[in-house]
């Protein structure tokens, strides 16, 4: 496999399982020394970060914080630099959503899923600024959901946040260009992760094939396509989104984010 980021560094939110683990193991498989984000340090924790580096031949460490605290933000940081000199690529890939419905919502429950799903990526992305232009530039992928376009009955709160995290891709994007900063979202649809797998396994996968062309997709396939927009490949992709869905979004209605089957 190509080492094309050999030599640049990447810090991945969320990244002890599913989506963020994998874009993780990508970015390190093609080069990339990593900072893996937990919201606790755990034995396991050091266990995968140990993991990740023997088996790609890279540094790896885990820098632990609760985005959902702002007071912790900045300790993130601070442990990443004491094991990292430089930072290319950002990936906000932490995420939390809870069901409730908007008219009984409780203001913590909002708050909560804004604090984690854009707040921290807002400040996280901040943080990241000054470290990526003097490196010389460097990339954001923030993580949404199609959801950030097609509303989901009872997670008002997760979509709001989400469209609101595509509108900080373009900020990001207009003004820091200047700096050699590309921002892009990756919007995915079904995708087959530890957290989802007892809702596709309760709804039937068979019902998930009907309702999405090309199927449920993989955490690879998020990895891979994250993979390529950090890339000089896509050094002219910034301020923009990619839905990856399998043609999910195509088949679903507006008024409850289910298909119109």
């Amino acid at each position: 496999m190509s080492r094309r980021f050999a030599g640049r560094t990447a810090l991945i939110t969320g990244a002890a399982r599913g989506i963020g683990l994998a874009i993780a193991e990508e970015l390190a498989a093609q080069g990339a020394d990593v900072a893996l984000h937990v919201r606790k340090a755990t034995p396991e924790a050091a266990l995968l970060a140990a993991r990740v580096a023997a088996c790609h031949d890279v540094r790896a460490a885990i820098v632990a914080g609760d985005l959902a605290n702002p007071e912790q933000h900045e300790a993130i940081f601070s442990a990443f630099d004491r094991r990292f000199d430089r930072l290319d690529m950002l990936v906000n890939n932490a995420g939390y959503e809870g069901p409730a419905k908007l008219e009984t919502m409780p203001l913590a429950d909002w708050n909560g899923v804004i604090d984690v799903n854009l707040t921290a990526p807002f400040r996280v992305s901040q943080l990241a600024q000054p470290r990526m232009a003097t490196s010389g530039g460097g990339v954001i992928v923030n993580i949404s959901s199609i959801h950030e376009e097609v509303p989901r009955k009872g997670f008002a709160h997760y979509s709001v946040a989400k469209a609101g995290l595509r509108m900080l891709t373009r900020s990001c994007a207009l003004e820091w260009a200047e700096f050699g900063i590309r921002a892009v979202t990756v919007s995915p649809g079904a995708i087959e992760t530890d957290i989802n797998r007892d809702v596709i396994e309760a709804i039937g996968r068979g019902t998930f094939d009907e309702w999405i062309p090309l199927g449920i997709g993989t955490t690879n396939d998020v990895a891979k396509l994250v993979a390529f927009i950090c890339s000089d490949d896509a050094r002219y992709m910034t301020g923009t989104e990619v839905y990856l869905d399998g043609g999910y979004m195509r088949n679903l209605v507006r008024y409850d984010g289910r298909p119109d089957r």
